[in-house]
């Protein structure tokens, strides 16, 4: 159970998170979101989601939300792998419409675990942000 939880923090984290400042390429933007993970800047990570789909009065609470879980459970995470230690580009693919994108980064912690993570983006008026599919 907590790995499936580690997982999916993780997955949302990092899969799930870009406004990544406007970056050229969905790579940059992936590699500012595991900066801010590493950092624990939570309130800044929540800002790199893709909020888009969802209706105004939803994207407040679904930004509440996420900050919650992350503030709760993101830097438990964190502390209990002792913290980001390196990452590495592993691939990035960029779909034929330039419109989403896939980007791995490999991902290696201070207690020697390394995980590979995916994060999957999509370009919202110029800006690579993470999508999280329901």
């Amino acid at each position: 159970m907590k790995k499936l939880f580690f997982a999916y923090v993780m997955m949302f984290a990092v899969f799930a998170m870009t406004s990544c400042g406007g970056q050229a390429t969905p790579a940059d933007a992936a590699k500012e979101c595991i900066e801010l993970l590493k950092a624990k800047d939570f309130k800044a990570l929540v800002e790199t989601i893709d909020y888009s789909q969802m209706k105004a009065e939803e994207q407040e609470q679904a930004k509440q939300m996420f900050l919650a879980m992350f503030d709760e459970k993101g830097s438990k995470m964190i502390d209990e792998k002792q913290g980001i230690v390196s990452y590495t580009l592993v691939s990035e693919e960029i779909a034929e419409d330039g419109k989403s994108a896939k980007v791995k980064y490999d991902i290696t912690y201070g207690d020697g675990t390394t995980q590979t993570q995916i994060f999957e983006l999509v370009l919202v008026d110029g800006v690579w942000k993470q999508q999280i599919k329901k």
